[in-house]
């Protein structure tokens, strides 16, 4: 027996591209694991941040929140979390995941940089972001005053 699936509408549905930066602000932070000897970090936190897009503006200004988990060994490892991104009462989920390691900074000491993807939470958008999907890349790194700069470029559907 063949099974077969159709996806999609009868109308297509636009795709676009947004590109944004943002600095997460931490909110709360709770160490799981901080073992000296062996270089393991391990944390949940939350943050929040103002997206500024860069190309456009229908996605500028949104109020991201978001919380994690990282497990860290040597400054090596995997994040993931999850975020609500919201404007003017219109919302829309995502999860994200990414790989962090240490670079050498300015000064020579290690900093923090992480890369990963995210992907919108199938049904999650409301308003406006009603039926939005898609997903993309971001990439960031740590900032001497704490905060988390990052910069993120998605290919969305609606």
């Amino acid at each position: 027996m063949i099974l077969a699936a159709t996806l999609g509408t009868d109308a297509a549905a636009e795709q676009f591209v947004v590109v944004w930066t943002k600095n997460n602000i931490g909110d709360k932070a709770e160490v799981i694991v901080d073992d000296k000897g062996t270089g393991r970090f391990a944390n949940f936190f939350s943050f929040h941040a103002v997206q500024k897009q860069t190309n456009g503006s229908a996605y500028d200004g949104i109020v991201n929140k978001g919380s994690g988990t990282c497990d860290l060994v040597q400054g090596r490892g995997h994040c993931s979390g999850f975020d609500v991104n919201e404007k003017d009462g219109d919302m829309w989920r995502a999860g994200w995941a990414g790989e962090c390691y240490p670079l050498t900074g300015k000064d020579g000491k290690p900093v923090v940089h992480c890369a990963g993807g995210f992907s919108i939470v199938p049904g999650s958008g409301t308003g406006r972001f009603a039926g939005l999907s898609g997903g993309g890349t971001w990439k960031g790194h740590a900032l001497e005053n704490g905060e988390f700069f990052v910069e993120a470029t998605g290919t969305f559907e609606k």
